[in-house]
């Protein structure tokens, strides 16, 4: 197995047991915590991250850029990246500050209640340690680190989960018990990647430097903001029209959807550098089907994942979370149709950069956002986080057409579109079930064996067109 290979295996083992831990967390916090605590903590999360977004000033982007003209010098290297942790140090102590002087007048100002009176300040001292991470982590991944790295994340989310678990069970602190949590996990972290990478990365400050990276990342700020924006914009106008109760069930609901995604996310370490070595090969002009042959069985699997969170989603919110997250149920069917449209953006991203036009994937976000907006604001009115959930998925499918569809005009992949339409219709299918058995009184037995049918029908759909088998994934694995 290459190098890489192993490397995206070990991504993909460490958002599985990060997954996994907030999974059984979820049941802890259902019993422990209302919607409406639950709700605060998220919201704080939202706002304390766009500000620490803001105050980083897209430094990361630029430091990732310029870590490989210096990645041969460790001397450089290290200059490098202390001097943007030093420059974001800085700007988030001045932040910090401020949140503390002003913390009742700021959670006046955007919550719609009264939250404990240190929820925001504690929440955005586990954003910033979080935020100052990133670089040390950034440093790990880029230097083909993967262990060091998966081992730093997978101790970060026990101790988030431990730490959690402990006040929430034998502490009456509400929303802070997740904030608490959310601090510590992240202070350790950014403690432990300090001290341990500090005799390699001694810290000092070169202006030159500075100014190169600020060259790159200034122009990225805004795109960053308004990116990490859009993605929380269902969640924030929720918070505002409706409440944080909503905002609890809401999200409950979207972390067990965003495990597809998750999923997704690790197999994509494998097959997006890929695609950018075939598309460098000329391998789509070659041979027309060279790339959707190697994309199809990462979509089948995607998919696959997507079937079994939709299908099996109402019976494991009705065992685990109690009475008053229940309607989360209904948020895992309707956002996994949204998580499963990523995989095309994954893929219409490389094209995009592949042709030199970045510049159309900030045009592309300006106008997801306005169609994001237009939708959440009426249907979250008319249908709480049900349309919530469905403005976003509606939002999200329409930009993932226009954005394959402007993607295909500089770069054409030509697509194995029947195997596409046959693995995504049973996907589908499984939706419309889903959402039927949810609204319905369908005997509990009728229902498990139609899901397992489905679940068997994919499979032989799988075999039939020839996209897994033994052979498939041995020489998948051998790549």
């Amino acid at each position: 197995m290459s190098k890489s290979i192993k490397n995206s295996s070990l991504y993909l083992f460490q958002i599985g047991v990060s997954g996994v831990l907030m999974l059984v967390l979820m049941p802890i916090i259902s019993k422990y915590l209302l919607p409406n605590a639950l709700g605060m903590f998220v919201l704080a999360q939202i706002y304390t991250s766009i500000i620490v977004g803001i105050a980083n000033l897209g430094m990361l982007a630029g430091y990732e850029r310029n870590f490989f003209i210096f990645e041969k010098s460790s001397g450089e290297s290290a200059k490098l990246i202390s001097s943007a942790v030093l420059f974001v140090a800085f700007n988030l102590l001045v932040l910090l500050a401020l949140v503390y002087l002003f913390q009742l007048e700021i959670s006046s100002l955007i919550f719609t209640s009264e939250i404990p009176s240190n929820l925001l300040l504690v929440v955005l001292i586990g954003a910033s340690t979080s935020s100052l991470s990133q670089y040390y982590l950034t440093f790990l991944k880029n230097s083909s680190m993967a262990q060091s790295y998966i081992k730093y994340m997978i101790v970060n989310s026990i101790i988030y989960f431990m730490v959690a678990m402990l006040l929430m069970t034998s502490a009456d602190l509400g929303s802070m018990s997740l904030a608490y949590a959310w601090a510590s996990s992240n202070t350790v972290l950014l403690v432990s990647l300090f001290f341990t990478l500090k005799k390699g990365l001694p810290v000092g400050f070169d202006m030159r430097m500075f100014k190169q990276m600020l060259k790159i990342s200034l122009p990225l700020t805004p795109r960053v903001f308004f990116g990490f924006l859009n993605t929380q914009f269902d969640k924030i106008l929720l918070g505002m029209i409706g409440s944080s109760s909503l905002v609890g069930v809401y999200h409950v609901g979207q972390t067990f959807a965003l495990t597809i995604f998750q999923f997704m996310t690790g197999l994509g370490r494998v097959f997006q550098p890929e695609i950018y070595r075939k598309l460098f090969a000329k391998a789509h002009i070659n041979d027309a089907n060279e790339i959707s042959r190697y994309l199809l069985p990462f979509f089948y699997i995607s998919i696959f994942m997507a079937l079994l969170v939709v299908m099996f989603s109402r019976e494991f919110v009705s065992i685990f979370l109690s009475n008053e997250y229940q309607d989360a149920t209904l948020i895992i069917i309707i956002l996994s149709i949204y998580y499963v449209s990523m995989f095309f953006g994954k893929v219409t991203g490389a094209q995009l950069i592949y042709a030199k036009k970045t510049h159309i994937t900030t045009l592309l976000m300006f106008l997801g956002i306005a169609i994001n907006i237009g939708l959440n604001i009426p249907f979250i009115i008319n249908w709480g986080i049900v349309g919530a959930a469905w403005a976003t998925t509606i939002s999200g499918v329409i930009m993932t057409i226009v954005g394959y569809v402007v993607a295909q005009r500089y770069v054409k992949i030509t697509w194995k579109w029947s195997s596409i339409v046959a693995i995504y219709g049973l996907f589908l299918m499984a939706v419309i079930f889903s959402i039927v058995d949810y609204n319905s009184t369908m005997q509990l037995y009728i229902s498990l064996i139609s899901k397992f049918i489905v679940i068997l029908a994919y499979v032989i759909v799988g075999y039939m067109a020839d996209i897994i088998s033994i052979r498939k994934i041995m020489e998948l694995l051998s790549r």
